[in-house]
């Protein structure tokens, strides 16, 4: 794939398909692939059915970010995950015929799950599936929104979140000079994170350019009108030396 491929994919049910599938393989960090994951179930959420489902997307974000307690996460996938096949089993007996309702959330809830998933390395998911976890988020996440009606726009959505949690990296290093690291731009970066408070995002661009920072690509990423920004910006993650790619050195 090329960069100006990358940008240019915007819809059609293969496109988000394809693109977990490339930044696997790319060897995208998990963390990145996961927080993706998070954010693509973020946007049918409101469908799951409630809980438990909200809170292990919660527990899964945690998780991603390292903050969260492998064993403790695995056990609640498990126990929601087996809930889910009896329903799904019980709904099949019954008649063979769920609800759009039923549908909605079955396939909502089989997101979570599957964001949550693949708790063996790179290699072992690579020797028993057809693709990477992500891609089943993806297929799970559409078909739910296509249920609803809103295909086309959640497809746009998913690309949107892949644009904004990778940007140009998979093609190109962006260096961070160590000058506009300062304590007032980190401190800016860690509270968005922390506290996703993502409209900050133009007060981090005006301290990067107070600090001596040039970088149209950077700039014009925080500043964008109507961007949605999420836990894994590229511009965010550079700043706080997390980085993309699985054995890359950390940032800056």
């Amino acid at each position: 794939m090329t960069e100006a491929e990358w940008w240019a994919s915007t819809g059609s049910r293969e496109w988000p398909h394809r693109l977990f599938h490339w930044l696997s393989a790319t060897l995208a960090t998990d963390r990145k692939l996961r927080l993706a994951c998070v954010a693509c179930c973020r946007l049918v959420e409101p469908f799951a059915g409630g809980a438990p489902f909200p809170y292990l997307l919660r527990l899964l974000e945690e998780f991603a970010d390292g903050k969260e307690d492998y064993e403790r996460v695995e056990r609640a996938v498990s126990s929601i995950g087996a809930s889910h096949s009896q329903r799904y089993q019980s709904l099949q007996v019954a008649d063979g015929h769920p609800t759009l309702t039923e549908d909605v959330e079955l396939r909502v809830q089989a997101a979570i799950l599957a964001t949550g998933s693949p708790f063996r390395d790179r290699e072992w998911h690579n020797s028993r599936k057809s693709y990477p976890y992500p891609s089943y988020v993806a297929e799970d996440v559409i078909g739910a929104a296509s249920l609803l009606e809103q295909q086309n726009d959640t497809e746009r959505h998913i690309v949107r979140l892949l644009h904004d949690i990778f940007g140009p990296l998979p093609f190109r290093d962006v260096a961070i000079s160590p000058a506009w690291r300062t304590s007032d731009v980190l401190a800016l970066a860690r509270g968005i994170y922390d506290e996703k408070a993502f409209d900050r995002m133009p007060i981090l661009a005006d301290a990067l350019q107070d600090a001596g920072c040039d970088n149209d690509e950077i700039l014009t990423h925080c500043r964008a009108a109507g961007w949605e920004h999420v836990r894994g910006c590229w511009v965010v993650d550079l700043l706080l030396g997390k980085p993309w790619r699985e054995g890359d050195a950390t940032p800056g």
